[in-house]
């Protein structure tokens, strides 16, 4: 076998090893054994790692200044890199088979999203020890760089555990609201008339987006706020323990909630399509605690306290929920 083909293939491997969803048990023993059927296998491998390791660095620190710099100025030295290849077939192999793909694997790294299905519960840990936990169809975006830890809450909700930092807080950002850790755990939810916060424990400056920190409210421990581009509401008291026990069991704290926003949070968490005639529910709210991750159940619930409510699950318009007059 060629020098070309065997530095095809460590290219290959080394690309299909670098996606997680790919990194089995399995695939890496079948890597190994490919590595010591030749000593020039085990040679091209690592000569493409060492090649992964420094793209990889550069890319952390992609989205600052000095990071950019040290992109660009890696980026410029290919040239170099590719004269020492011997043919002209491996400058095609570098830019196709192994380089663009692992530019477009790395570098989201500092831009990467987590998201939830419908029903889904789901706890990541950053690089900096930042626990996040994501209800069911939710989604954040990690947005990190040295002078900001920022998470962009894009919809649903998380729940997050700060890893301190001072010398780099933690924000959430979410459409209405910044969020900015002061040493602390809290949730913060994304809802069609703003944002919710609920701070656990420690503080929370908190501010609405277009407005900035000249606007900003300090929390703490039991607070909840609704935040939207007018400002922040009045502070709530909630009790920290039964929140922390509701979300540990997937259940769904409502409140004195209007039926109608009640009705909404559930069927979030139905991965058909649901319609909500609101005819009927005005000024009727919803004080339970209901199943979070089964909205049927949850339904089902609802219905014993206000048997006029009525769920049809129709097989081509998905879930029809009216209140009967």
């Amino acid at each position: 076998m060629s020098s070309e083909e065997i530095e095809r293939q460590a290219a290959q491997w080394v690309v299909f090893l670098s996606d997680p969803e790919q990194f089995t048990e399995q695939a890496q023993a079948e890597f190994m054994a490919w590595r010591a059927q030749d000593p020039r296998h085990e040679a091209a491998a690592v000569g493409m790692e060492a090649v992964l390791g420094r793209v990889r660095k550069l890319a952390v620190q992609a989205n600052t200044p000095p990071g950019r710099s040290a992109l660009d100025a890696g980026l410029s030295a290919r040239p170099k890199l590719l004269r020492d290849w011997r043919q002209g077939m491996m400058l095609l192999l570098w830019a196709v088979v192994f380089i663009l793909p692992i530019l477009a694997f790395v570098l989201p790294w500092s831009h990467q999203s987590v998201h939830t299905a419908a029903g889904e519960w789901r706890s990541v840990v950053l690089e900096d020890g930042t626990r996040l936990e994501l209800a069911g169809a939710s989604q954040v975006k990690i947005l990190y760089s040295k002078q900001y830890r920022d998470i962009e809450l894009l919809e649903g909700q998380v729940r997050v555990v700060v890893a301190k930092q001072p010398d780099r807080p933690l924000r959430v950002l979410s459409s209405e609201a910044v969020s900015q850790a002061l040493g602390t755990e809290f949730i913060v939810q994304e809802q069609p008339q703003g944002t919710l916060l609920t701070v656990l424990s420690s503080r929370v400056l908190a501010y609405p987006r277009n407005r900035g920190p000249e606007a900003a409210r300090e929390l703490g421990p039991g607070d909840q706020v609704q935040i939207n581009a007018q400002g922040l509401g009045a502070n709530l008291q909630t009790d920290v323990n039964r929140v922390i026990r509701t979300w540990d069991q997937r259940q769904l704290l409502l409140e004195h909630v209007p039926l109608t926003q009640a009705l909404e949070q559930i069927t979030r968490q139905y991965s058909g399509k649901t319609q909500i005639n609101p005819q009927g529910m005005e000024g009727l709210t919803v004080s339970a605690v209901l199943p979070a991750d089964k909205p049927l159940s949850a339904l089902a619930l609802l219905k014993d306290l206000y048997p006029r409510l009525q769920v049809q699950n129709l097989s081509d318009q998905g879930l029809m929920i009216n209140f009967r007059p």
